[in-house]
């Protein structure tokens, strides 16, 4: 009696920042509607909540610093040295890469993660999940009422949405979410689920984010030969991919649409080259900018393939010291126990944001907010086994 007593006393101290991180997750995706990312209004709406979490759990809550923290702050100052002493070298412009924002930026929201992980439960878990879901189901409607719902030529090699590769990855984790999450109480809300699913696979398609579309049908692979995953989903994702496939193979216009509009985008299909969007002539170029600058790198320069642009921009050690970092939640991610829901959702969210940045120059730490959700998730589930003792250095410091 007791007991249950102090549980409801202690949950209802804990529910504000739980709100707070709901709230943060919410306008982070609400922030990338049309409308508000032609105003400029982006960073504008999602930063200043991210600020007041921060705040708030540093006045009304006891913070734990990890060793796993410390670990990965040591690594980071380590990295900003090796910058500063190769700037002092070189008069390179180091400190204006996007890179380096970005990871700063992932590195805050793990904190988050961390500080408020051990207090989370699965049910606090799944209301951060549903949160971030809606919004961006919110995001998918408009951009497709905007966008697609007067008339788009799908043989177009145009891009109908110009910031598509952003948005198609918190489409792709919208999916992903709802793909794991059931209504077992009000069991009418996994029919809007399913058509919400529907809704942001085809919006997928239409954004012609490639690499978005390459990683999401990897991850629908090793959900379906993986271990440790539900078995209803496996078996109900292997019909559709049965189904889906024959389909391709036994109707021309289909596969005309889905490979040749799709997936080459309607570019040549007998040049690597042009199918990749110019990326083999932009590898093609690595050897001649980094040469000469293999120990220092190039300083500030976009590179569409996020560890061939780490070592570009801060040469081999500096960045492959940022590559480890920006990569350890997928590392980790991998080794996690996947019979938890949410650590299921974490570990296919981290394989969908790896393949993306071999494609990309910034993921798995950005831009903006395309990847938060992952390094959130990897603070709480982190926090939440060392708390639970289960395989993670338990060292804190509050």
């Amino acid at each position: 009696m007791v007991n249950g007593q102090f549980e409801k006393v202690y949950r209802k101290e804990n529910k504000m920042f739980i709100y707070l991180v709901a709230l943060a997750c919410f306008l982070s995706n609400i922030s990338q509607l049309p409308l508000l990312v032609s105003a400029g209004m982006t960073q504008k709406l999602n930063m200043p909540i991210w600020i007041v979490l921060l705040l708030y759990l540093f006045l009304k809550k006891r913070i734990k610093i990890f060793y796993s923290t410390f670990k990965m702050i040591f690594a980071i100052g380590v990295v900003f040295i090796l910058i500063l002493l190769s700037s002092i070298f070189t008069n390179n412009a180091y400190f204006s890469s996007s890179v380096l924002q970005c990871l700063l930026l992932s590195f805050f929201i793990y904190c988050l993660g961390t500080f408020v992980g051990g207090d989370f439960t699965d049910k606090d878990l799944r209301f951060i999940c549903l949160s971030y879901a809606v919004s961006a189901t919110i995001v998918a409607i408009s951009i497709y009422l905007e966008y697609f719902s007067v008339g788009f030529d799908i043989t177009s090699r145009q891009y109908a949405y110009a910031s598509k590769n952003s948005i198609s990855q918190i489409i792709f984790t919208s999916i992903i979410i709802l793909m794991f999450i059931r209504f077992e109480k009000v069991r009418m809300f996994n029919w809007f689920k399913i058509l919400a699913i529907i809704f942001e696979v085809l919006l997928l398609m239409l954004l012609k984010s490639r690499a978005t579309i390459i990683g999401f049908a990897i991850c629908l692979l090793y959900i379906i030969i993986g271990k440790q995953f539900n078995r209803k989903l496996k078996y109900l994702l292997m019909t559709i991919v049965i189904i889906g496939t024959l389909t391709l193979l036994l109707n021309d216009s289909m596969f005309n649409m889905v490979v040749d509009n799709i997936m080459f985008a309607g570019r040549d299909a007998s040049s690597l080259d042009s199918l990749t969007s110019g990326r083999v002539s932009i590898l093609s170029e690595f050897p001649m900018l980094i040469d000469g600058h293999w120990l220092t790198g190039v300083g500030a320069l976009y590179f569409e393939c996020f560890p061939v642009s780490c070592i570009l921009q801060f040469g081999v050690i500096t960045g492959s010291i940022i590559i480890g970092i920006s990569y350890l939640p997928i590392i980790k991610g991998i080794r996690f126990d996947r019979s938890d829901i949410y650590t299921s959702i974490f570990v296919i969210v981290c394989i969908g944001y790896g393949i993306n940045s071999i494609f990309e120059g910034l993921a798995p730490i950005g831009p903006g907010v395309k990847c938060y959700f992952m390094w959130l998730m990897y603070g709480i589930l982190c926090t939440r086994k060392i708390e639970r003792n289960i395989g993670f250095e338990g060292n804190s410091y509050e």
